[in-house]
């Protein structure tokens, strides 16, 4: 209690109401004095209000953005991507067709870029290749030829048939022409089996018969360096004996076979000439 006569202190600035102001909580005019002192009625509780920082307000703000930047993108690749909306979008436009075989494709002989090296090289020159580097077809001979023969229906590889008669016959000039090496050959005959003939009889395999037919064959001859044909002969097979071998690629029929002889005569003008 104040004593008569002296004067009454001022409150305290650093009192609770100036924390809070420093503080950023509470405004201190909003504080009601509570005057102290018997008799006095209590004052009503203080009404507090919050002050929001502008801070505060700019994370929220940023905060409410990014989420409907978030679900404004998810509408939009649903409704493009996943096309659930059909009028959200133009329909594509058709696809053009894909070109057939027959389009813009090569159907005559076509050049190899490299050189002859294999006899498997010159096996190619029958199914429509050439090799511009190989030696060309000159006037003088001999013309060094590779005989490259069909497996036969069931087979898929051909093979080199040499005429053994003609080419170790001889002397060196002759083997030169009917057994060259893969890279001098001038000339490539090709001896395909086209189908059977006649029926000529019965050769046994093991436990059954299979039948021997005439078989049918084209020869073709092409230079090496321009797949320029010279020689397209038909001829049927004329060793009509059994094989003394039967192979399980021979399938249920055996064909006649061609001789030596047959094709030296259809081939030897063209190679020593």
């Amino acid at each position: 209690m104040e004593q008569a006569g002296q004067t009454p202190e001022k409150p305290d600035d650093t009192g609770l109401g100036a924390r809070l102001v420093a503080l950023g909580g509470l405004e201190l005019g909003e504080f009601n004095t509570v005057p102290s002192g018997p008799g006095v009625a209590p004052a009503p509780a203080p009404v507090v209000r919050t002050v929001r920082k502008p801070r505060t307000l700019l994370i929220t703000a940023g905060v409410v953005v990014a989420v409907l930047g978030f679900f404004g993108t998810a509408a939009y690749l649903f409704v493009n991507v996943g096309g659930t909306s059909p009028s959200a979008a133009p329909p594509p436009p058709p696809r053009k067709p894909f070109p057939t075989a027959s389009v813009g494709l090569p159907t005559g002989p076509q050049p190899m870029n490299q050189g002859v090296r294999t006899e498997d090289d010159l096996h190619l020159v029958c199914q429509n290749w050439y090799y511009p580097s190989a030696p060309r077809l000159r006037s003088s001979a001999p013309h060094p030829i590779l005989i490259s023969e069909d497996g036969g229906p069931e087979v898929e590889y051909r093979t080199t048939r040499t005429l053994n008669q003609a080419a170790f016959a001889g002397g060196a000039e002759e083997r030169r022409a009917w057994a060259p090496e893969p890279p001098k050959a001038q000339l490539v005959a090709c001896l395909d089996l086209t189908g059977p003939g006649r029926r000529v009889r019965d050769c046994g395999s093991g436990s059954k018969a299979l039948p021997l037919v005439e078989g049918k064959y084209r020869l073709t001859v092409f230079e090496v360096a321009s797949h320029r044909k010279l020689i397209d002969k038909t001829l049927t097979g004329a060793d009509r004996a059994c094989p003394f071998v039967i192979l399980n690629s021979a399938g249920d029929t055996l064909y006649t076979t061609v001789k030596d002889r047959q094709l030296y005569d259809l081939l030897h003008t063209r190679v020593e000439d």
